[in-house]
């Protein structure tokens, strides 16, 4: 008999897609996911999630980003203090319940190996964590490589996001700060599979895609909190499959399946504090894992 991932569990969390339509929550619903965390949109349309049936949409709104980094598909570009604080608060006046930033740029499909240009540095990350803070909100922090992750775990965001590259080095720091890791392992896959992409690129992203298996694998035996993140944009037709997927890199890493399930569940759950979530301010399911 096939197995079932959804099976006897409680109710699992995705800790990193992107809405586009409101549509998309129907297929949330449908694979059996209860609550999402919003990486962002250019329009911030998760924003619009409040008050709608179905699951608990905590949105980022749109990321933050270095102006001349990357991150244009995604938010929008700061620089000083003041812009970082100004939209900070324009975002937490629109609902936002996380700050998403760029600390890298993303895997670079054309020269195997590299991070494309982008990202703020440490002491920027740490002004954006620090008005965050004093907004009521965490950060949650796209990060590709060594120096990129250990810079937004010292800043001290909530969450890694993606974290290609990631070393035992880094991890150390992570562990030391407490901070979550959400892998997003389907999203470089799903990447090496369009059709454009070369044999040699489809080669090194399975290499990344072992070596980022091995550091799931790393971070589970030290304790590192983890969360489940397929980074899909919704809709998606696919999108029950991919997080079924995401599940099964998690135990092709080597996570016995009862821990895998935890992690979906309760990891997800923790990064996103449900539990401080209130009842009757826009919660549409009662909370009982």
């Amino acid at each position: 008999m096939a197995h079932n991932p959804f099976q006897n569990v409680s109710g699992f969390v995705d800790a990193h897609v992107h809405i586009r339509d409101l549509a998309g929550l129907a297929a949330i619903a449908k694979a059996g996911v209860i609550a999402v965390r919003d990486a962002g949109t250019k329009d911030g349309m998760a924003l619009r999630a409040a008050g709608q049936n179905g699951p608990l949409v905590i949105s980022a709104g749109w990321a933050l980003f270095k102006r001349g980094g990357y991150g244009a598909r995604f938010g929008i570009p700061v620089s000083s203090r003041d812009e970082i604080k100004a939209e900070i608060h324009r975002l937490r006046s629109a609902g936002a319940g996380i700050i998403k930033v760029m600390a890298s740029g993303m895997v670079s499909l054309n020269e195997p190996g590299t991070i494309t240009p982008g990202g703020f540095g440490r002491e920027e990350l740490r002004s954006i964590v620090e008005e965050a803070g004093a907004a009521g909100l965490s950060v949650m922090a796209h990060a590709n490589g060594e120096a990129a992750i250990e810079n937004a775990a010292v800043a001290g965001v909530r969450s890694i996001e993606h974290g290609f590259f990631m070393s035992q080095k880094a991890l150390m720091v992570m562990k030391d700060r407490d901070v979550f890791w959400v892998p997003t392992v389907g999203a470089l896959v799903r990447a090496g599979e369009q059709p454009e992409v070369s044999s040699r690129v489809k080669a090194f992203i399975q290499t990344t895609v072992n070596d980022h298996l091995a550091m799931i694998l790393a971070a589970f035996e030290r304790g590192i909190s983890l969360a489940i993140g397929t980074d899909c944009t919704l809709p998606d037709p696919r999108y029950r499959e991919a997080y079924e997927t995401e599940l099964a890199y998690f135990r092709q890493a080597g996570i016995p399946d009862g821990a895998v399930q935890r992690i979906a569940a309760e990891g997800g759950r923790n990064l996103l504090q449900l539990s401080r979530q209130r009842q009757g301010s826009g919660d549409r399911i009662p909370w009982s894992f």
